[in-house]
């Protein structure tokens, strides 16, 4: 079983050694085909500002403005054999102010990325990597020592945004051989990366990701994953497909601006789930949610120190896939601290849990297995 986020933070290290190598205002532009447009700005005193921008086949448009120092931008873009060219073909804006800000957009079919880093941030960097048709990525922060990863890898049509502007929202990254589970904060994901991936790689093929960031991981096609995340120290992960035969699923992770040192992870695995994870207040917060399956749906939202783990078609906290369920529903509702809820839904279909608690030793487990079961719990 994938263990989450089949993509690419280990690109970190091309972003230290791209910082390094450069020496003031520099620009590379390389384009081969027809109708391809690049525009270039570095504004005045960017200091150590490195654009690189290689466009190949037609119609490619490629924008980088950089302001601030130590800034680092890179932009590939293809299409050809990669499927149906348009008119533009890859797009891709970036936009850097403040003072340590890397960006690496790679885009091989018709897609389109953004990436805004604000000025008056430090130490911001953004990676995209996509490989399909129809793909749409975009990012924006203002904060202190960010990272945003959105790797979209096989499918077409997905759609992945991060927005952050805490502090300390950065991810780590580097060759293991394991992956650490448990109960947050500092989750750490790891796997064995794809050959096929577009996102530049190191000689390793096992990365490290946490314990804090934010990371989208799309494999399937239309799939639609979102990240609003601010607080301090805090990680969240929208990971969508095992393969590339998902389908239409929608994830999205809002941690608040008085989180700290929090966890929120979602993974969907098949067609048209729906899930939401929302972590707000005072307090460092634990949430996890699991789809194996078709249609089902998983909403959570905790407001203080809060743990939540929900699970369809899934056993162990994601550690392990079950028999796939089907329109199954679950609604997790923690307010006041401490409280603790595990709902885990492992039969055939049309299971419906509803948990809502405002107590502060609080704590729930709801167990159902067969089809069309129906648990509520209030406290």
């Amino acid at each position: 079983m994938k263990l989450l986020l089949l993509g690419a933070a280990s690109a970190i290290a091309l972003f230290a050694a791209g910082s390094a190598m450069a020496a003031g205002n520099s620009s590379d532009i390389e384009q081969i085909g027809n109708s391809n447009v690049a525009s270039v700005d570095q504004t005045a005193e960017s200091r150590n500002g490195v654009v690189d921008i290689i466009q190949s086949d037609d119609h490619n448009s490629a924008s980088a403005t950089q302001g601030g120092k130590d800034n680092d931008a890179s932009i590939t873009q293809s299409n050809g054999a990669f499927g149906t060219v348009s008119v533009p073909s890859n797009s891709a804006t970036t936009n850097q102010q403040g003072e340590h800000g890397s960006v690496t957009v790679v885009q091989v079919g018709d897609s389109t990325a953004s990436v805004t880093q604000y000025g008056g941030s430090s130490k911001e960097e953004a990676i995209v990597g996509q490989s399909g048709v129809g793909d749409s990525a975009t990012t924006g922060q203002q904060g202190t020592t960010e990272l945003a990863l959105i790797n979209q890898e096989e499918g077409n049509g997905n759609r992945g945004a991060i927005n952050q502007s805490g502090i300390g929202d950065a991810a780590h990254a580097g060759p293991r051989a394991h992956a650490v589970f448990g109960p947050g904060p500092n989750l750490i994901w790891s796997e064995n990366l794809p050959s096929d991936t577009v996102v530049p790689l190191p000689s390793a093929t096992r990365t490290i990701f946490g314990p804090t960031g934010a990371v989208i991981d799309q494999l399937g096609s239309y799939e639609t994953g979102r990240i609003t995340q601010a607080g301090y120290e805090n990680f969240a992960d929208v990971a969508q497909g095992e393969d590339a035969s998902g389908l239409a699923n929608i994830g999205t992770i809002t941690q608040g601006a008085g989180v700290t040192q929090s966890d929120a992870v979602l993974f969907q695995d098949g067609t048209n789930n729906v899930a939401s994870l929302s972590q707000g207040g005072t307090g460092s917060s634990y949430s996890t949610v699991w789809q194996h399956g078709n249609s089902n749906q998983a909403y959570v939202s905790q407001t203080g120190s809060e743990q939540s783990v929900v699970e369809q078609g899934f056993t162990g906290d994601g550690v392990e896939d079950a028999t796939p369920v089907y329109s199954d529903f679950a609604n997790v509702s923690q307010t006041g601290g401490d409280d603790t809820s595990l709902v885990q839904q492992t039969g055939g279909a049309g299971d419906w849990a509803s948990v809502s608690q405002a107590s502060a030793s609080a704590a729930s487990s709801v167990v159902q297995v067969g089809t069309f079961n129906v648990a509520s719990v209030h406290q």
